[in-house]
């Protein structure tokens, strides 16, 4: 039996290619650039910034049409940002499940919940404040936090906080 070996495929999340799905071709010309099947390509050290692997089709990410926006003051048009739904899988609860849903709705709990991210030191946010405004700032550190969870991770993590929370809460 014959096991073929599976290439790695990515999808484009930026550029004039967004949600194009490409596989890496077999034969890389050089070192320089990443080659896929379709004749692209693209430099190695950009991968993380313009493309998601897709290891199954879960990965995979659903991508609305883009439309434009017609200002009728200006007469401009302004491209809509895409909007970009990740498929979850959602498992049904069983019939155990949902009578613990039922009976626990009016007993809300707290889950302290910590996770470690890289944020700028407090000298380099006074410095980078100098330059824009506190809300700008705020929201740029916020998207490069963002960035750093992995939403597999999240959930692995979550599981264990949870699991380790009702362990001392049911003592």
């Amino acid at each position: 039996m014959a096991t073929e070996k599976q290439q790695k495929r990515y999808q484009w999340t930026k550029s004039d290619r967004f949600g194009d799905i490409v596989t890496v071709a077999e034969d890389q010309q050089d070192g320089k650039w990443l080659y896929f099947e379709d004749g692209s390509r693209i430099n190695p050290n950009l991968i993380d910034e313009f493309l998601l692997e897709v290891r199954d089709e879960r990965d995979v990410l659903n991508v609305n049409n883009i439309q434009s926006v017609q200002h009728t003051v200006q007469n401009q048009v302004e491209p809509v940002q895409p909007t970009v739904e990740k498929q979850v899988e959602t498992k049904e609860p069983s019939i155990m499940g949902k009578m613990i849903m039922k009976m626990s709705k009016k007993n809300v709990v707290n889950v302290p919940l910590q996770i470690n991210i890289s944020i700028p030191t407090q000298q380099l946010y006074a410095m980078l404040s100098e330059g824009m405004e506190e809300d700008d700032l705020n929201e740029e550190i916020m998207e490069v936090a963002l960035q750093q969870i992995e939403i597999d991770n999240l959930t692995e993590y979550l599981k264990e906080n949870i699991s380790s929370f009702l362990s001392e809460y049911y003592k």
